[in-house]
Parts: C-alpha cells; sequence; structure tokens
C-alpha cells in the first residue's frame, strides 16, 4: 500500500491525489448543503445522467480496485507492457460485470427480465464494453508499452475516455427505450 501511495501520476504522488479528491469531495459537499434546493431540483431533472455518473464513478472504483493491486505486484518489476495489458483486461471483467446489473436496473431502468430481452442486452452491452476495452487496450499498448508513458496516467485518460463512449452505447444502443408510435 506504501508503495502505491508514493507512486506517481503527472509527477505528484497518488496520496497527493487522494487528499484532493477528498478536498474536492468536501467542498462538493458544502456546494450541496449551501444550494441544496437547485441541486435537488437539477439531479432530478438528470437524474439519469446523474445515477450514469455515480455508477460510473462506482464502476471506475472496481477497476482500479482490481487493477492497481495486481498492475503493481512487485513480482511482475520489469513486466510493465504485457502484464499491463494481462491486469487491464482482468480489470475489465469485473468491472462490466458490476456496470451491466447498475446500468440495466438502476440507471436506464430496463425492468424487462425476460431472457429474450436480458439475453440480447447483455450481448450488446458486452459487444459495446469490447469495443471500448479494445480502444483502451490500443491506448496502453501505445503509450505506456511503445511509448514508455505513466502506465497510472495512461489508465486515467484512457478510463475517462471509456465512461464517455459506453455511455452514449447504453443511452442511445443497448437501454435505449422503446419510442411508442
Amino acid at each position: 500500500m506504501k508503495a502505491f501511495l508514493s507512486d506517481t501520476v503527472f509527477g505528484v504522488k497518488i496520496s497527493v491525489w487522494l487528499i484532493v479528491a477528498a478536498a474536492v469531495a468536501a467542498v462538493c459537499g458544502a456546494v450541496y448543503l449551501i444550494f441544496r434546493k437547485k441541486c435537488n431540483e437539477l439531479i432530478k431533472k438528470h437524474k439519469e445522467l446523474v445515477l450514469y455518473v455515480v455508477f460510473g464513478a462506482l464502476t471506475t472504483l472496481v477497476n482500479y480496485l482490481v487493477y492497481y493491486p495486481l498492475v503493481n505486484l512487485p513480482s511482475m518489476a520489469g513486466s510493465e507492457g504485457w502484464w499491463t495489458l494481462v491486469v487491464n483486461v482482468i480489470a475489465w471483467v469485473a468491472a462490466v460485470a458490476f456496470a451491466y446489473v447498475t446500468n440495466k436496473f438502476f440507471v436506464f431502468k430496463s425492468n424487462d427480465r425476460s431472457r429474450k430481452t436480458v439475453m440480447k442486452e447483455l450481448v450488446l452491452f458486452v459487444g459495446a464494453r469490447v469495443a471500448s476495452l479494445l480502444i483502451e487496450e490500443a491506448i496502453l499498448a501505445v503509450f505506456v508499452t511503445a511509448l514508455g508513458f505513466n502506465k497510472n496516467a495512461v489508465k486515467l485518460i484512457a478510463s475517462i475516455l471509456t465512461v464517455i463512449i459506453n455511455y452514449f452505447f447504453s443511452k442511445l444502443v443497448i437501454f435505449a427505450k422503446k419510442r411508442k408510435n
């Protein structure tokens, strides 16, 4: 754990990033308390997007909780290139399982549990996630393996791009509401 906290992202120790994140969360909490009524109106108006961001953050947390301990195993030092790619796939599987359940039931409220619908959504969901995984793997392969950039910084940037891509796949294709004529 100590090694993880002393690792750097964009030249700043992860422990500092965690302190900054806690400060940002505290400021957001204070802003919410001060402007509670306005915040509640915004949350209600954009509930789906807010839930996607919250569960997306939790999905990213699941991904990182699997990724960071494995990618930084001391026994794998010197194997950053191929090991980074393997660990990213392992973290991806855990995150996709979590994301499917939360997106289906909480974000996009797809309550149809028929075998046909679940299989269709699951195939589309996993297919879309495979597409975004391949994009993320390509980013990691180019910037970490080929160009030698910091693996943690590249993973963070790739994750942000992945979240954006996945939202549009989920909203517009996988869990798209059927239009009534």
